[in-house]
């Protein structure tokens, strides 16, 4: 489990494969009203005891090493570290896309349009950045009508054809992404505003579990949903959560006596802030798989 009483040593949790990037992200999918928050800090972390040793993508599966060297070219990255942990980060990094167009956009690339392998050219960040533009302007215009999630997403026909025929005339953002006729193009633009509406991290945290093969005791928080939820999944392994509502204090690992151990500290503001929390909707969701 790497733990050490230095966290500088290699492979020690919690795990990040990306570094902090600033994105435009759209925010208010929970209180039903988006904005745009342009240059906003984006960062996953996972804590993960178990073993990941396989991963499907485009419904084949590959070994963790394939999945490293991938994660590479996917992310733009490179491995912090060789822990298996660690990749696990990395594949949240390219699942956890809500809000995001540049991100909805490398997922569908990603995961959702046919490569044989592994072993093909990925476009950077700044084609994937592009393309987000182009995806962005038609949402603006629906924008002008609502603002709720919900209507927007019932209105998604409509913002997929203004985005169809947008980038129809963008052939040299299409060309890098290897679409070359309309029935790609059509499923790449439902899947990239599919995973703007619906990846968020509970959804991205499902889509990881469904694929990945070996054992998982694991936390997955972001810096997008740092003030309302965080993700614990368990496969194989356990994770443990102990509440202790006189502190104000929620508490995970992976053994039950890690959050048995007394904390020996009863604040009252600690407890005010607790009971906050819970009044604005503070999650804590959990997936047994």
């Amino acid at each position: 489990f790497a733990t050490t009483s230095k966290a500088t040593f290699d492979g020690t949790h919690p795990h990040q494969w990306s570094p902090a990037q600033r994105l435009d992200v759209y925010k208010g999918f929970s209180d039903g009203s988006l904005r745009k928050c342009p240059g906003t800090n984006v960062e996953v972390y996972i804590c993960h005891n178990g073993d990941f040793e396989f991963f499907d993508v485009g419904g084949r599966t590959y070994d963790l090493g394939a999945i490293q060297t991938w994660l590479v070219s996917a992310t733009g990255f490179p491995a912090p570290c060789l822990v298996d942990s660690c990749a696990i980060a990395g594949v949240m990094d390219l699942l956890r896309t809500q809000g995001s167009w540049q991100l909805s956009s490398r997922y569908a690339f990603l995961f959702k349009l046919d490569h044989a392998s592994l072993d093909y050219n990925i476009p950077n960040s700044t084609l994937f950045a592009s393309v987000a533009e182009v995806f962005d302007i038609a949402f603006q215009d629906q924008l002008k009508t609502t603002r709720s999630p919900q209507e927007l997403a019932r209105g998604r026909a409509t913002l997929e054809e203004n985005i169809m025929v947008a980038l129809q005339r963008e052939n040299k953002l299409l060309a890098p992404l290897g679409i070359q006729d309309e029935s790609t193009l059509s499923v790449f633009v439902q899947e990239t505003v599919t995973a703007f509406f619906k990846n968020d991290l509970l959804q991205a945290a499902q889509t990881f579990m469904k694929g990945a093969k070996g054992s998982f005791g694991l936390c997955v928080t972001t810096s997008l949903d740092s003030d309302r939820q965080m993700v614990l999944a368990a496969r194989g392994q356990t994770i443990s959560v102990a509440f202790y509502p006189e502190e104000g204090l929620v508490l995970y690992g992976s053994e039950q006596a890690a959050v048995k151990a007394a904390v020996g500290v009863q604040s009252k503001e600690a407890w005010d802030r607790g009971s906050s929390l819970a009044a604005e909707g503070v999650v804590l969701s959990s997936l047994a798989m």
